[in-house]
């Protein structure tokens, strides 16, 4: 089947990676052809083309550890979402709801206590710290940047 990789770990489709498929469970891949931007992918047990169709639009994931692993010194997405956001100067910002992906940025999604969202790339003169077992993050906005 082909896949489209959301990834930045370009190892991460190889012969015998395990993946998490959502609502399927723990798929193995036993084949791989293709470019990194499409790959096509050969799951062990899905041999027919009926077989793969339960597969169709579902996300494939990668076991948390495995992650950790590949992320080395980086953080993870899921390691963000409901840090508490805060200026240098300790004023609340809100919460990080979530994170997109704009262009080569990663950009943090805060909530404020109203609901109200801001976004904040994830650029060094924005983010000063990351603190995610203190379930924090120090955000200078870039309002306060000019």
């Amino acid at each position: 089947m082909r896949v489209e990789p959301l990834t930045d770990v370009a190892d991460r489709f190889r012969e015998g990676a395990v993946l998490e498929c959502d609502g399927i469970g723990p798929l193995t891949i036993e084949g791989i052809r293709g470019e990194p931007s499409s790959r096509i992918v050969r799951f062990a047990g899905y041999d027919t083309r009926d077989a793969v169709a339960s597969l169709k639009g579902r996300l494939l994931r990668v076991p948390r550890a495995e992650s950790r692993r590949a992320a080395k010194q980086s953080f993870l997405w899921a390691d963000l979402v409901g840090l508490h956001a805060v200026t240098p100067d300790g004023r609340a910002l809100g919460d990080v709801r979530d994170l997109i992906r704009a262009g080569a940025t990663d950009v943090l999604i805060i909530a404020d206590e109203h609901g109200v969202e801001t976004l904040h790339p994830m650029i060094d003169s924005v983010v000063r710290s990351i603190d995610v077992a203190g379930g924090r993050v120090v955000l200078t906005p870039l309002e306060e940047l000019s």
